[in-house]
């Protein structure tokens, strides 16, 4: 079994606690075997049998005491271990991971946390990928994907995915996005596709149009006729 690095942090704090628990058990389990020995006849050799089962159990007990306290702390710290892989992939994009992290925060509670700050920083990957590599960028481009995933029904992914590669089809920067992604929204209102479907598509697109002289407003409006 595979253990994150905070749950190895917890195990080797408990390790102390474990090691007493582990000679306690053997303390008793030889306090056991000495009580066999010195016991004489049937009677009595079974009630040193039942202290030790009775004393053994006991150890193990201890023991578990110890043991369950990782188990639960392995799961409720599962959302930060993932929240510290996310940081440490965008990080190897030359994004400061502690200033995303900060303006994500921001991000999910102005949204009324429609999406979490790991959420938000595992989708900051992708968007990084993409050129959009400094906390401001990545948190702007985010920012306005998760209002257009939650306005056109799609999912933070695909929007964030669909806005980058429009900005990068037309040269524009992540201050634009929030423009872009409205473009989304009004293509879907005035048409008969949805933004999933949009998005879907416009990667493939964008660049096309871009190279051809047409704008994202034209090409939008081509769309949604």
């Amino acid at each position: 079994m595979a253990y994150t690095p905070i749950e190895l942090r917890l195990i080797d704090k408990a390790s102390p606690g474990l090691r007493r628990a582990d000679l306690a058990t053997q303390k008793l389990t030889r306090t056991v075997n000495t009580s066999q020995k010195s016991l004489r006849g049937l009677g009595q050799a079974a009630k040193a049998s039942a202290l030790g089962v009775g004393l053994l159990n006991k150890a193990l007990s201890v023991t578990a005491l110890f043991l369950a306290p990782i188990a639960v702390a392995g799961k409720a710290f599962s959302g930060f271990a993932e929240a510290d892989k996310a940081a440490a992939a965008v990080e190897t994009l030359g994004v400061n991971s502690k200033e995303l992290r900060d303006r994500l925060k921001r991000v999910s509670v102005e949204s009324g946390h429609l999406a979490s700050t790991t959420t938000l920083m595992g989708a900051a990957y992708d968007v990084a990928s993409a050129g959009f590599n400094t906390a401001s960028e990545a948190s702007a481009v985010l920012d306005a994907s998760l209002k257009a995933a939650v306005g056109g029904m799609s999912d933070l992914k695909t929007v964030s995915d669909a806005t980058t590669s429009v900005l990068n089809a037309y040269g524009l920067s992540s201050d634009k996005a929030q423009k872009i992604v409205d473009g989304f929204i009004q293509t879907q209102n005035d048409g008969k596709i949805i933004v999933e479907q949009y998005a879907n598509q416009i990667g493939r697109v964008a660049p096309i149009a871009a190279a051809a002289g047409v704008s994202i407003d034209e090409l939008n409006a081509a769309i949604s006729d």
